[in-house]
């Protein structure tokens, strides 16, 4: 049977496998970096340099590479590409980063901004660092730390630069296999990645904080000014400067809606790996999930209540100038009515005239009417006789005139109709 797929088939297929984890053998160490992309020099290209065996496995969104001991995984994303670089740790510590392997400059040369760098050691149980040493390898003194999957491992951490520009998270594994060990791993560095990418919201919304508050407060400074306006063209100006605010507001909109919308889509995801790691506090240390409720939360509610904050104003814009806008028809509705008016009232005294001037204009066209038939009728009778003639046909011209120019006017008053 042969089966017609649908053309993104195979894609819609391979998603759920499309990010593989590693798997990791304890101990381990794992460095992480997200990469936002920029420059001349790309990532994946910089790795087939490293791929001297040929072993590479590329896609258009993967890329692995064998390198001596190391392996190194590409993968691009929405906004950022991934390196992940792995190596086997012959020591129970194994505090040896596996960017140490790499050839020297090759980092220096990727083209872009790495906004987040992870370096992950996992170790067996029995060894590792002390309580006493975690905070020098971690770089921090506040350090946090929880059981996780079940008991499966313990992993400490202080979401603080070590000092390289590396955040490092140690691991001790209490009995994970090689799948739960690369799956561990891989949650730890998307926790991170996905942390410091929600957190490129927060500078965006601290820049935009004070051109919100005064776009707010000549907002209501405009509102004020509505009860002060009667005239027409001061209400036109003032619509005029609400479009100006409307298009300010929008354009900050625009500029920030997808920063806004994937810091929150970021801090989702960051909370969901949280809760696959089934944290179990440790007696003596806060846990991740809680550090990260403290501080990572308000500045995704700081972003949240900005783009919150831009919305609204762009509604109450909105609606101050669709009043504005009413006022204003309002306002050319009652200027129609008066014009409208006082077209009537001229058009009533032009009739009124017309009117008048057409009972001058029987009277004129009836005297010169008696005056024509005079002269014809003086040489055929007597002067006494003709006045009494004339005096008996003027009531009939003028009646006769009358009507004629009475029908003459509806006549024209039908056809305009």
């Amino acid at each position: 049977m042969n089966l017609k797929f649908h053309p993104e088939h195979p894609a819609l297929a391979g998603e759920l496998h499309s990010r593989p984890h590693t798997v990791l053998n304890a101990p381990c160490a794992v460095a992480h970096l997200a990469i936002i992309p920029g420059g001349d020099t790309g990532l994946r290209e910089l790795m087939v340099e490293l791929d001297a065996a040929g072993d590479t496995v590329v896609d258009e969104r993967h890329h692995a590479v064998n390198y001596g001991a190391l392996e190194l995984r590409w993968e691009r994303h929405t906004e950022f590409e991934s390196l992940a670089i792995s190596r086997a740790c012959s020591g129970q510590r194994g505090q040896r980063s596996p960017v140490d392997d790499l050839p020297q400059g090759w980092l220096e040369r990727i083209g872009g901004h790495v906004v987040s760098a992870a370096l992950v050691f996992v170790e067996n149980g029995g060894g590792g660092c002390g309580d006493h040493e975690l905070p020098e390898f971690l770089g921090s003194r506040h350090v946090v730390g929880s059981r996780v999957l079940g008991d499966a491992a313990i992993v400490h951490t202080a979401f603080a630069d070590s000092g390289d520009g590396y955040v490092r998270y140690h691991v001790q594994d209490l009995g994970m296999g090689p799948d739960q060990t690369g799956r561990l791993v891989q949650r730890l560095v998307e926790i991170e990645t996905y942390r410091m990418m929600a957190l490129l919201g927060l500078p965006v919304a601290k820049t935009l904080a004070p051109g919100l508050g005064r776009l707010e407060q000549r907002l209501a400074e405009l509102v004020m000014r509505l009860d002060a306006v009667t005239d027409l063209a001061e209400e036109q100006a003032l619509l005029d400067e609400l479009f100006d605010l409307a298009q300010t507001c929008e354009q900050q909109v625009a500029d920030s809606a997808y920063r806004f919308a994937a810091t929150q889509a970021y801090g989702r995801i960051v909370g969901d790996r949280l809760g696959d790691l089934r944290e179990q506090r440790l007696d003596h240390l806060q846990a991740m999930g809680e550090f990260l409720e403290r501080r990572f939360e308000p500045a995704l509610r700081t972003c949240e209540a900005t783009a919150r904050r831009l919305e609204s104003l762009s509604q109450r814009i909105s609606r101050t100038a669709d009043l504005v806008r009413t006022r204003v028809d309002v306002g050319l509705q009652k200027q129609n009515r008066s014009l409208l008016a006082t077209m009537a009232r001229r058009s009533q005294m032009q009739l009124r005239l017309q009117q008048t001037v057409e009972g001058l204009s029987v009277m004129a066209i009836s005297y010169y009417s008696l005056g024509i038939l005079s002269y014809l009728l003086a040489g055929f009778i007597e002067t006494d006789r003709l006045r009494m003639v004339i005096s008996l046909t003027a009531p009939a011209f003028l009646i006769a005139i009358w009507f004629l120019l009475r029908r003459w006017r509806q006549h024209l008053a039908e056809d305009e109709e």
